[in-house]
């Protein structure tokens, strides 16, 4: 419960900092579409959702220490995509494969929630440095039952 109500601080706090910010606005450019959620066993949850990525976006997930996360994405359209994953830190950052490519297009993550990241982790997705159109990324996650997801809310 405390935890929850730190998150819903934390919030809070970010949300007013960037609405009373002008000039630190961000433009959410993402339309978060659920394709698929189902219950793996009363433990377990996966989410399936298809992002229409236009701008830097991010998906936040509350976790509990020791909770575990798999998942995996990829490009339904579009070229290259920016994706990351951070606590207090950064943990993971998806990489090009092989010498001669440069974009990702797809990749498998899996992380543990610890202490020393804390409870809320960011999944960041950004179109690639060159992409001029933006892309749809089919991204899910298998996560505990007791985690949370939160997903942008656009303001266009």
């Amino acid at each position: 419960m405390l935890k929850k109500v730190i998150f819903g601080a934390l919030l809070i706090i970010l949300s007013v900092g960037a609405l009373g910010c002008p000039a630190a606005s961000t433009s959410l450019s993402a339309n978060v579409k659920t394709v698929r959620e189902a219950e793996i066993a009363p433990d377990w949850a996966m989410k399936q959702m298809e992002i229409t990525l236009e701008a830097e976006t991010k998906i936040v997930l509350t976790l509990a220490y020791g909770d575990k996360v798999d998942g995996y994405f990829y490009l339904e359209s579009g070229d290259n995509i920016s994706f990351s994953i951070s606590g207090t830190s950064l943990i993971y950052e998806s990489k090009a494969s092989g010498t001669a490519e440069k974009n990702v297009s797809s990749d498998r993550f899996s992380f543990t929630a610890s202490q020393a990241q804390g409870i809320a982790y960011t999944l960041k997705l950004k179109p690639g440095s060159d992409e001029t159109t933006g892309a749809i990324v089919l991204i899910e996650l298998i996560y505990p039952a007791t985690g949370e997801i939160f997903i942008p809310i656009g303001t266009k």
